[in-house]
């Protein structure tokens, strides 16, 4: 593999940091600019659910064994749906026999220590460099190729013609930490309800992430809102074993939307990665892990490729964009319908909404097929 070429990465999130993290693995020289410093990177309060296609490309990368330590797993999910007061609960034993002896469903981790374990890995590398923007053009460095992983309303895309999706759910959600009793240990909640879902992922015995998305007008009342009320009000909707003790972090709110963004095709040596690439509706928990699925295809595109020469860097893009095409267009079908079927209290849809919680429950095979696309996905058996 060639080591002269150099990669211009531009953001230096998660999935930024994987990106490099994977092509310094192949003895490229990386050098990463972002305009956010690290101890800002690091220090958001934002929490991940982890799926097992995840694990099986942290696992690819040398990552998992330094990361485990900081994951807390759950082996039970209860989706439940408000408006018509049923719910099924989804268990290890619904999972296929390939993921089933791990005896858990995913993962939770926490967006620091995520961080950290992901910049001591960066910082091991002596072909990983950080530069700001003004070095990098003082240097004059020649960049073989540039990724974008600036996050959804990156600046580097205002200026790109693109062709592709987008629509506002007009939707935020709010984030927060919560010390509780009474609940079920290792279990994470999706309550799908006429305002939004409410996800509910444990990161200890008694201590809880909550995903609480509601209309944006209404979302930002409620950060403007005492804790104790914001407590009260969260309680009347939580499951009957839940007693919330308290507020154990700052209160954060991010806007929802759906977004598939193609840079018209051309011989521009740039790739968008991430959620510069493509968002999702937070149902499920796949914004992530779709993320670090873009990071594991560029990543088997260069190894395949071992001359690098011009003509494959010049094809990379299409290559790429046509590999996670099916993926990335599954994820926003599913997450999508998930949103217009549930989260809301049509009175036509309810017959059916009945339904498919009879279905959920009453038959194996469909719960097992719901589970092990939400965390195996489409490309679980090509992750080598």
């Amino acid at each position: 593999m060639n080591n002269y070429l150099n990669f211009k990465i531009v953001g230096s999130g998660p999935s930024g940091l994987l990106l490099a993290i994977s092509l310094a693995k192949l003895n490229f020289n990386i050098y990463i600019t972002d305009l956010i410093t690290r101890e800002k990177l690091i220090n958001k309060d934002k929490t991940y659910a982890i799926t097992h296609s995840t694990r099986k490309i942290l696992l690819k990368f040398n990552l998992w064994s330094k990361l485990k330590s900081y994951l807390y797993k759950f082996d039970s999910l209860s989706i439940s749906d408000s408006v018509i007061s049923d719910f099924t609960i989804l268990t290890t034993s619904d999972l296929d026999k390939d993921i089933s002896s791990l005896d858990t469903i995913g993962w939770v981790v926490k967006h620091s220590d995520l961080m950290n374990i992901f910049f001591d890995e960066v910082d091991k590398m002596d072909n990983i460099f950080f530069k700001s923007s003004i070095d990098l053009t003082s240097d004059d460095i020649k960049f073989d190729y540039k990724f974008i992983s600036t996050g959804a309303n990156s600046n580097n895309k205002k200026n790109q013609n693109f062709i592709g999706i987008k629509k506002s759910y007009n939707q935020s959600c709010l984030t927060f930490e919560v010390l509780v009793r009474g609940n079920v240990p290792s279990r994470a909640y999706e309550i799908f309800r006429k305002e939004g879902p409410l996800a509910l992922l444990p990161l200890d015995k008694n201590k809880y992430q909550v995903i609480w998305t509601a209309n944006t007008s209404k979302s930002i009342d409620r950060l403007n809102s005492s804790k104790s009320f914001l407590l009260d009000n969260l309680s009347t909707i939580l499951p009957e074993n839940f007693k919330l003790d308290q507020i154990n972090s700052e209160i954060n709110i991010f806007p929802v939307s759906l977004s598939f963004r193609l840079p018209i095709f051309n011989f521009k040596k740039v790739v968008y990665v991430g959620d510069s690439f493509h968002t999702f509706h937070p149902v499920g928990g796949q914004g992530l892990n779709t993320c670090w699925r873009d990071v594991n295809v560029i990543y088997d595109i260069f190894k395949r490729d071992i001359s690098t020469s011009n003509r494959s860097l010049n094809i990379l893009k299409y290559k790429y964009y046509f590999i996670r095409f099916l993926d990335i267009i599954s994820t926003i079908v599913i997450t999508d319908s998930l949103i217009q079927f549930f989260a809301n209290n049509k009175f036509f849809l309810l017959p059916l909404r009945k339904l498919s919680f009879l279905l959920l429950n009453k038959f194996i095979l469909i719960r097992r097929i719901v589970l092990n696309h939400m965390t195996k996905s489409l490309i679980y058996s090509s992750i080598k």
